[in-house]
């Protein structure tokens, strides 16, 4: 099941110009992805998550004020972040 994400978020990233790291290779994808718009160029997030609740954890522990963009690879549309608790549905990709 898993399988099918890392082949989607690679071929986005290969497409979009982003930088994969070695280390997403070593796990599972997910279907939650981030990408570090501060990167350049912008890279890949090597871990993902399979829930809402582990990327709004994520953004408020580790990528807080950072520029960052989470897509979901399951239903192809970007994410937003309330700043709270929330992800809010945004355009498809």
């Amino acid at each position: 099941m898993f399988e099918r994400y890392k082949v989607r978020i690679q071929a986005y990233c290969e497409e979009s110009g982003i930088e994969v790291p070695v280390g997403f290779g070593r796990h599972a994808a997910a279907r939650y992805a981030a990408i570090d718009e501060e990167s350049s160029p912008p890279k890949l997030v090597a871990t993902t998550w399979p829930t809402r609740k582990e990327v709004v954890n994520y953004l408020i522990n580790l990528a807080a004020g950072k520029r960052t963009r989470i897509l979901d690879f399951e239903d192809r549309c970007e994410l937003s972040f309330d700043g709270k608790a929330s992800l809010l549905r945004g355009g498809t990709f």
